[in-house]
């Protein structure tokens, strides 16, 4: 078996997640890993399977062919799965940095160049408009951090960019955030 990444964009519909992986357990695979979501009417997900022995185009054919012949309308590409993760080899700790403020264009890209600058990666970004009135964003990084990275600089940089731009920023380890912000039943 080998492993491929396949995703899959479209118009969403009732019954999309089980098209896929219908299609994907007739051609033999076995889903290891997905995320998928729905934005602005869109459907995205991105299937981690292993594969019988195929190369990445047959595979795309059959998934084509098979939501075609399904009438479900979804873009599909499929490649090798890299092997190992980004940062296997480095201490990373993970965060969750939000901003919020006026929507303006280039908040993300602004937002971005900072941890690029600082090696950090972005592994789950939502940006959710109109979050507290109009014209008005919030934007939810997550986001894995070497040992190695100043974070008091960080920090600074993305308070620098936010304050360009009208933003509150706030920086949290991942454990914090989610202690502060967990819903606790009655």
């Amino acid at each position: 078996m080998q492993k491929f990444t396949a995703s899959f964009l479209g118009r969403d519909c009732p019954g999309v997640v089980a098209s896929v992986s219908r299609i994907l357990e007739e051609s033999g695979c076995n889903i290891e890993e997905v995320t998928q979501t729905i934005l602005s009417g869109e459907f995205a997900a991105i299937f981690v399977v292993a594969a019988p022995e195929t190369d990445a185009e047959n595979l795309r054919a059959k998934l084509s062919a098979g939501l075609e012949a399904s009438k479900v309308d979804l873009s599909v590409l499929v490649r090798p799965a890299i092997k190992g993760q980004w940062g296997t080899d480095l201490h990373c700790e993970p965060f969750v940095v939000t901003a919020d403020g006026p929507d303006k264009p280039g908040l993300i890209a602004a937002m971005s160049r900072v941890f690029a600058r600082h090696g950090v990666n972005i592994e789950s970004l939502k940006a959710i408009l109109g979050e507290g009135g109009t014209n008005r964003a919030l934007f939810v990084f997550e986001v894995m951090v070497p040992n190695s990275v100043d974070m008091g600089r960080l920090r600074r940089e993305l308070d620098c960019e936010g304050q360009k731009r009208d933003l509150r920023v706030s920086a949290q380890h991942r454990d914090i955030f989610e202690a502060v912000h967990r819903v606790s039943s009655f």
